[in-house]
């Protein structure tokens, strides 16, 4: 090729390096000779950097494969002639050339013009006759770039933004849009040719990271971002002298290697040492929080409160005597016999269980009594009274919640058909319930009736009750009955202390609170609750079932505790405290023993957020980093440079195998958790193998999508099936990276899996929504782009910064099994609006749906969404599996309560875009950047907390779910524009239309 005008293509010094047909390197040698260095060079550079999305630092090594660009003096003329596969570039002086170098960085030929040569005259750029490039005037080009600066900026705040997780400068906000409007100004004894390659890396590399850029980057007084190199007298120091206002100064000698050294320092989150030193200091303040106080409680077993009440009662004589409890069947078992023996004069006896007592009764004795019977039953109707309690939060179907899953188990012992096993709401019944069998020939039969007894119990708001069941002894005589005594459950006793002794004396410690505390950082570091119990822990051999009245305790420990501090911030300040603290209830079944427990309560010492910037950089005499001064304004830090060690054990299994196998991904940590842990993000792109790259300019060119896994570190089965993705999609798609970029979190919040791994040593099957949110109890999503001690927070919105992806992916779970809290309403806690007490399917999914004048095109990308997802289960076991258990949800929540229990179904799966269900707020990406993100979808399967075929089950269907979206991304067109009018501008079409 022998056209000049075509140097900034692929024709000329760029390069497409992977084939994606996208520039990704250029391949130029600047033989600069040795005493020559025009600052117009920097322009150049930056241009170069601009044109590309990676770079290697190679401009001035020679290559055979690079086009060379030569210089020599001129008398006559300055101009650039292409040739022989070099650029020759004659020039009558220093100061000519560097205008000229300013030009050609800056020119902008119509399409289609073609020379081998472009001169300087009369002070402008010409191909022949053809004007190419103006000399408008330097301040006017950089007040008119200034006009057209995206709204959303890039800032040096601090030395560590320099080379920030989103490149030159750290984003205010995510934007797919990013503008250079630099200066570099250098002293003139400095100006020699070791220098001027140093900063044309440090221009080329800031360059690179932007979607727009300002000419010049030298002369341009009133550029945003001003670098100023200056001669000093000892070895080099960075300087932040204002924000946005930089200053290397140091003997001249040292200069070249400081800014080699700065011009090549990676951020620390892709393994080098630059900012470091900002997350060292936070991770060093981080210390064991000290115990604030601890309570002990025991209490009398309900088992020999209840045979006190048989001791002292009068009335035993021919009694029919029932007994309630929450005890094993077998403990109960060896009462019954026990108290018989003790109690002769009891006509007869029986003890039912305390927890589900409806359930139980049916199994343990209406079941028992069909079988004896031996006739064979057509179908059975269970009559069931309707809850009214009064201002109660139970729903009006507590007592068929009770139930669940009893017709499957009928179906498994008894072989009738869980379909021929239905309720029947009553308003009125006069027994909490009846069971009505019918034969073969339609005959009907009263199979038994059973009262439960409850209890009374004012909810953490004041406002409301809950009606738990409690234990009783009745005495039932031929007159009726002649006593009844309501015993609290060990549970109830417990639970009651907990509320009226513990969070009352918290509560109280922590009065006196800063600004902040409650949601941006905690009001305690935790509590530690543990609770010894006799009580039933059983898996039914029914889907995931099981009965545990301890997992029950542990839920209501747990999310009721939350309440009583979010209801303690609205009632003090209007809002909810969302970040009390840690809560972490440790249950331990200890049968037919007294009931204890152990509270340990940690104190958070609270600090103000430190607010230290770093306003200087040290530098040694060969030009290595050294220190790095911090202040805040009145104190300063000096701290040691070091680079940050990748994280070698990383403490989910899954994590640590990828860490541990060779990939071709790059693994970036964004930030720490809240107790410390650094935070892996996996970036899946096509590989140019240069050192540096930029996600924000790669997302330009390319599609991009951002999956999150392991947000609620209970919900197991996103973290495995995000690695099993990649796999697949790998594949299935041959050089899938070719049209889309794929950003992983594999696992967003380490402090919660952590907690579960602590909790499924004793409970490996409970759902553990301890380990739900982050450590001190937060939905941390809510702190997103705050200022936030949270650094899982961070990770979301750095994400954004960096990539701007098109489409976000974030995988959930939903309980594998029945939730139920008999202390929050028998149900899933009431801060949720819908009901999660059983699964509702095998995986569903949720849309995010922005408002405003993008919300038409976003539903449309659900639509293509959902239907993709569609195709992709149809005829698979994931669709047998979602009708499964829709109706299993419809026979127990949504035929009575559809607003509670909603189903918005799509063929072979539910998706969701009602606001009760997915909430919008300003910490959604969708919700925030309306005008740029496509869509935003939630994908829940039934994963809270399971193993082997089950979890692998949840695992297919997350990839499956996911693949889908991928492949509605794949068949998206962009469309790539250059608005060169004012400056140089890279944009494409958002939001994309899927």
């Amino acid at each position: 090729m022998n056209n000049i005008l075509a140097i900034w293509t692929k024709e000329g010094l760029l390069r497409d390096k992977n084939g994606d047909g996208v520039v990704d390197g250029v391949s130029v040698f600047i033989d600069l000779p040795e005493g020559l260095a025009p600052a117009g060079l920097i322009d150049f550079s930056a241009r170069l950097g601009y044109e590309t999305t990676s770079l290697s630092f190679s401009f001035f090594e020679p290559s055979d494969e690079a086009v060379n660009i030569r210089f020599a003096g001129s008398s006559s003329k300055t101009e650039a002639r292409w040739e022989n596969g070099e650029i020759t570039i004659s020039y009558k002086n220093e100061s000519e050339l560097s205008l000229f170098l300013q030009f050609l960085a800056a020119m902008k030929p119509e399409a289609g013009m073609e020379s081998p040569v472009v001169e300087l005259r009369d002070g402008h750029l010409y191909a022949g006759t053809d004007l190419v490039a103006v000399n408008w005037g330097w301040e006017e080009v950089s007040q008119t770039g200034a006009e057209s600066e995206p709204k959303v900026y890039s800032d040096i705040h601090s030395l560590s933004h320099i080379w920030s997780f989103s490149g030159f400068g750290k984003n205010q906000e995510a934007s797919p849009s990013k503008l250079l409007n630099l200066n570099i100004s250098v002293e003139k004894p400095l100006v020699t040719t070791s220098v001027l390659r140093e900063i044309c890396y440090f221009a080329a590399r800031a360059a690179m990271y932007s979607t727009s850029i300002v000419f010049p980057i030298t002369g341009n007084k009133a550029a945003r971002f001003q670098f100023d190199i200056k001669e000093g007298s000892d070895s080099a120091v960075l300087e932040l002298l204002d924000s946005n206002q930089l200053r290397l100064t140091g003997k001249k000698e040292a200069l070249p290697a400081a800014l080699n050294e700065l011009a090549k320092a990676k951020h620390w989150s892709e393994g080098g040492a630059f900012g470091y030193w900002e997350q060292e200091h936070l991770l060093s303040q981080k210390k064991e929080a000290p115990l604030l106080f601890e309570s002990v409680w025991s209490g009398d077993r309900e088992v020999d409160l209840a045979f006190k009440v048989l001791e002292e009662s009068k009335n035993l004589e021919a009694a029919n005597v029932e007994i309630f409890l929450s005890e094993p069947l077998d403990v109960r078992n060896r009462l019954m016999a026990e108290w018989i023996a003790i109690f002769p004069a009891i006509h007869s006896l029986s003890i039912r269980s305390a927890f589900k007592p409806g359930f139980h009764w049916i199994m343990e004795e209406v079941l028992p009594s069909l079988q004896t019977a031996g006739e064979t039953i057509a179908r059975m109707d269970i009559y069931v009274r309707e809850e009214q309690g009064e201002m109660g939060l139970e729903l009006p179907i507590r007592w068929i919640q009770e139930l669940y899953p009893v017709d499957r188990c009928l179906e498994e012992r008894l072989g009738l058909k869980a379909d021929c096993v239905q309720f029947k709401l009553v308003k009125d019944l006069v027994h909490t319930y009846e069971v009505h069998i019918w034969n073969e020939k339609e005959e009907k039969q009263l199979a038994g009736c059973l009262d439960v007894p409850v209890s009374k119990l004012p909810y953490l708001d004041h406002q409301r009750y809950v009606y738990p069941v409690s234990s009783a002894v009745r005495i039932n005589g031929d007159g009726g009955r002649k006593e009844e005594h309501l015993i609290q459950t060990d549970r109830e006793r417990f639970y009651c202390y907990y509320v009226e002794e513990v969070l009352p004396k918290l509560r109280k410690e922590v009065s006196k609170y800063n600004p902040g505390q409650g949601r941006n950082r905690p009001l305690f570091d935790r509590i530690e609750i543990d609770v010894w119990m006799s009580e039933e822990e059983q898996k039914l051999g029914v889907d995931e079932e099981r009965i545990s009245s301890l997992e029950a305790l542990h839920e209501d420990l747990y999310f009721n505790t939350l309440d009583y501090f979010a209801y303690m911030g609205e009632e003090l300040e209007g809002k909810s405290f969302d970040a009390p603290g840690g809560v972490h209830p440790f249950m331990h079944v200890r049968v037919g023993e007294k009931p204890e427990a152990q509270i340990r309560v940690y104190k958070w010492e609270d600090k103000p957020l430190e607010n230290l910037v770093t306003k200087a950089i040290s530098f040694t005499d060969d030009g290595r980093f050294s220190e790095a001064v911090m202040s805040n304004g009145e104190v300063d830090v000096t701290l040691e440079i070091k680079n940050f060690d990748r994280p070698t054990q990383h403490i989910h299994p899954d994590v640590q195998q990828w860490l541990n196998t060779p990939s071709p991904y790059r693994i970036v940590y964004p930030d720490y958790s809240y107790l410390g842990k650094a935070i892996p993000v996996i970036e899946c792109f096509l590989d140019a193998g240069e050192e540096f790259y930029s996600p924000l300019k790669m997302s330009l060119f390319k599609k991009t999508v951002f999956i999150e896994a392991g947000h609620h570190s209970n919900e197991v089965s996103s973290t495995p099936a995000i690695f099993q993705f990649m796999n697949r999609a790998g594949a299935e798609y041959e050089n899938w990276l070719k049209e889309v970029n794929v950003v992983i979190l594999p696992l967003a919040n380490p402090d919660g899996y952590e907690l579960l791994t602590k909790l499924t040593e004793e409970h490996p099957e409970w759902k553990h929504h301890a380990a739900r949110y982050n450590a001190v109890g937060l939905e941390y999503s809510l702190v997103r782009f705050h200022e936030t001690v949270f650094g899982e927070a961070n990770i979301y919105p750095e994400v954004l910064k960096r990539w701007a992806p098109d489409v976000i992916i974030d995988d959930h779970g939903i309980p594998s099994h029945e939730w139920v809290q008999p202390f929050a309403g028998y149900n899933s806690p009431p801060r949720f609006p819908v009901s999660y007490f059983l699964p509702s399917a095998k995986i569903y999914g949720i849309a995010r749906l922005s408002n405003g004048e993008y919300r038409t095109l976003h539903e449309d990308n659900v639509d293509k969404i959902v239907g993709q997802v569609s195709i992709r289960i149809r005829g698979t076991r994931i669709e047998e599996e979602n009708g499964y258990w829709q109706g299993r949800f419809i026979k127990y929540g949504n035929q009575w309560l559809p607003n509670v229990f909603p189903i918005e179904e799509a063929p072979g799966i539910h998706f969701y875009r009602s606001a009760s269900v997915a909430p919008s707020y300003r910490t959604i990406g969708i919700s925030r950047y309306p005008e740029w993100i496509a869509a935003e979808i939630i994908s829940e399967a039934a994963d809270e907390v399971v193993y082997g075929e089950v979890l692998q089950s949840c695992v297919e269907a997350h990839i499956v779910f996911d693949l889908a979206i991928l492949e509605a991304l794949q068949k998206a067109a962009i469309e790539v524009k250059r608005d060169d009018q004012d400056g140089f501008t890279l944009e494409r079409n958002r939001p994309i239309r899927l």
